[in-house]
């Protein structure tokens, strides 16, 4: 087996820290995860997250681009299966039952929002990937629901920012009251789907 280049051996490096932060971000949160912890996990030292990361700051801002990539991959895919309208809802109760068993990451991306709203080193950077994210589901939700014939009084972008935030406060209501329902993030944001597109269907476009 051909031995890998510097930069190939660094890309490693850097993929092995952000998954470890990951792991350590859902278990204990971002301001309260050493770097320590992580470089550990990831079976590094700390000079080794120094000579990949500047910071915690900078490693999440990667961590989270690479999140909301894989979840507009995902997302696209899904819809991509479905042929009607009435495909929406269900399709989307289906994607969100992992929220309502896991929402460790709505709950970081939230802290870590805050975070950087009260002074964050990497604010501007957060709000340009996640305003990137909000554009590009604004984008895939336009092309589907033009592909099906359906309309909403919400724009596209309206309708994506609404579904995250849905979604977010539905994951912090569950935190702080364990006895909701696991399916709740799910089921709600499906009603809320249903509720958004209600006789709006026109014939899908050729």
């Amino acid at each position: 087996m051909a031995r890998l280049t510097r930069i190939e051996q660094k890309a490693v490096t850097r993929r092995r820290l952000v998954d470890a932060a990951s792991r350590v971000f859902s278990r204990v949160g971002f301001e309260a995860a050493p770097i320590d912890v992580i470089a550990e996990e990831a079976g590094f030292s700390r000079g080794a997250f120094y000579s990949n990361f500047e910071s915690k700051d900078d490693l999440f801002v990667e961590l989270l681009g690479r999140h909301l990539d894989e979840e507009m991959d995902t997302l696209g895919r899904s819809l991509d299966r479905i042929t009607s309208a009435a495909d929406l809802a269900p399709a989307i109760e289906r994607r969100y039952q992992v929220l309502g068993g896991d929402s460790s990451w709505c709950l970081l991306t939230t802290e870590f929002q805050l975070y950087a709203m009260r002074g964050g080193s990497k604010a501007a950077e957060f709000a340009e990937i996640y305003e990137r994210y909000r554009q590009r589901l604004g984008e895939l939700i336009a092309c589907h629901f033009n592909r099906l014939g359906v309309s909403s009084d919400l724009t596209p972008y309206e309708f994506g920012v609404s579904q995250i935030a849905l979604s977010h406060g539905l994951a912090l209501q569950r935190a702080a009251n364990d006895s909701l329902d696991k399916s709740l993030p799910a089921r709600a944001l499906a009603t809320f789907m249903r509720g958004a597109i209600a006789d709006t269907a026109r014939p899908p476009s050729p």
